[in-house]
């Protein structure tokens, strides 16, 4: 049975391999078609991305590796080409004063090369030279004083800590996307939820069912849906649209963890987890956009917002406005569509630094350090690189505030140097790589935490660029996570 299972793997990924071919070399063709720069500088660019792709599924990567390199593709290689072969051309989540001039796209995309490359080369030393997963890993045996509480009773006291943990932060306004916090809370009460939302009850996900194969020796596909339904419902309540990493960061842990400890699941398993992963992901997304839209903008709810939160509230706002955004399934597909070009991070970073080479310099990049968190204004990045244009009229909060970031690449590359730029990266990679590494081995083998935590530092490095001091705040979380979790483990392991 097991070797029928291990050919539908393999079938499948033959499968995915073929399609993921065809859509690369389809866009390639098309891209060098529509590129008005190099046309040697924009075939580099995309082998050297798209090796993104096996640099990703190769044996040895380890999470980090995975899921920047997805992030990578997608914010550089995949949001470069389909712009300018399947729309316009222009650049709508905002590029600054770049002047869209064959030079100018050429030294954006030799900038996007380096950090790229720095960053596959900081992952084949770190195989090569550093460490690696071991192949095997060992199930141990609890506890038996763990085991006196029932499965069923842990799984519903966790679904109730999520619902309540999201329906209060959801009345309070404690930590969601694009909002400033209306209510004075502790800041340890406000921290404590901005951790359990952003990847704390993740881990705690992690952790149960980790525990829970070491026990019962098997996977629940009970259990999985659980926990993917907490970061569905928790990205709702955070007015997120990020849903699905989370979900795929456990998911992908669940397969790996499953294959080193040779408790391989069925194709069924994976079939319904992916499934319900994007079924409760698409209503995310359109859920997440129909309440930014109509919540926190000119829109239905002007009565409401004004008459519970009348301080926050632009007086100007006309009462008897009501738009109704996203209303309609065509609208919510077109909407998905534009964000599945567009919103991710990367490429026009670069192209917004690169218009500014004159600032550009360690002076300047050392200077960035210096921003502090201004409600009210810009951030250094906006106005540095004449992004502070963007239209806001719309908002119906005064605590509306949103902000465009850079990424690492495009922030590192605020020193000018392509020197830097490559060994800064290069080094931030290996150390990055390193604390998902000692997350498996403090968490005693938990692949499945680990990977939520290589997850966690990919995401926030494609997203680098605003309050960059505040940096050692997630690290810091990170770690503190990483001794409760080896704690736990102390307690309920055997020796």
């Amino acid at each position: 049975m097991s070797h029928l299972i291990k050919n539908e793997y393999k079938l499948l990924y033959k499968l995915f391999k073929i399609l993921i071919f065809i859509f690369v070399l389809t866009f390639i063709y098309l891209g060098f078609s529509n590129y008005i720069g190099s046309k040697f500088v924009y075939i580099s660019f995309s082998i050297i991305s798209n090796f993104l792709i096996v640099f990703a599924l190769r044996k040895n990567a380890i999470f980090f590796e995975t899921f920047l390199s997805l992030l990578l593709w997608l914010g550089f290689w995949f949001k470069f080409t389909c712009t300018i072969t399947l729309t316009d051309g222009v650049f709508r989540e905002g590029v600054g004063d770049f002047d869209y001039s064959p030079k100018s796209f050429d030294n954006s995309l030799i900038v996007s090369q380096i950090g790229i490359l720095a960053f596959i080369l900081s992952g084949i030393f770190r195989e090569n030279f550093l460490f690696n997963y071991p192949k095997k890993i060992e199930l141990f045996d609890l506890k038996k004083k763990f085991l006196l509480l029932d499965r069923k009773k842990i799984w519903l006291s966790f679904i109730f800590l999520f619902l309540i943990i999201g329906v209060i932060n959801f009345y309070f306004k404690i930590y969601q996307k694009g909002l400033l916090p209306i209510y004075d809370i502790h800041f340890i009460i406000s921290g404590a939820f901005k951790w359990l939302l952003l990847f704390g009850l993740s881990a705690i996900s992690s952790i149960l069912i980790f525990y829970e194969v070491n026990f019962f020796k098997k996977f629940f596909l009970s259990s999985s849906l659980i926990i993917f339904f907490e970061t569905f419902f928790t990205s709702l309540n955070l007015l997120s649209r990020g849903m699905i990493f989370n979900a795929l960061a456990l998911f992908f842990g669940i397969y790996k963890f499953s294959k080193k400890v040779n408790k391989t699941n069925s194709i069924s398993f994976y079939l319904k987890s992916f499934t319900f992963i994007f079924i409760l992901f698409y209503i995310s997304v359109g859920s997440v956009n129909y309440i930014r839209a109509n919540y926190f903008y000119k829109g239905k709810s002007i009565d409401f917002t004004i008459e519970k939160h009348q301080n926050t509230i632009d007086k100007n706002i006309d009462k008897n406005q009501e738009i109704k955004k996203y209303s309609s399934l065509k609208q919510h597909n077109s909407e998905i569509l534009y964000l599945i070009i567009n919103r991710w991070v990367g490429i026009d970073g670069v192209m917004s630094v690169v218009s500014k080479k004159e600032l550009l310099g360690k002076t300047f990049l050392l200077s960035s350090f210096q921003e502090r968190a201004k409600p009210d204004s810009p951030t250094f990045y906006e106005l540095t690189f004449g992004l502070e244009g963007i239209d806001t009229t719309n908002q119906q909060y005064a605590n509306v505030k949103g902000n465009t970031l850079p990424g690492f690449i495009a922030f590192i590359f605020y020193s000018g140097s392509y020197y830097l730029l490559f060994s800064f990266i290069f080094i931030v990679c290996i150390v990055a790589s390193y604390f998902e590494y000692i997350s498996f081995k403090y968490s005693h083998k938990n692949l499945i935490f680990s990977a939520l935590i290589g997850q966690v530092i990919a995401f926030r490095l494609i997203h680098f660029g605003y309050l960059p001091h505040q940096s050692y705040l997630l690290f810091g979380t990170i770690i503190l996570t990483m001794i409760m979790v080896y704690i736990l483990s102390f307690i309920l392991i055997k020796k």
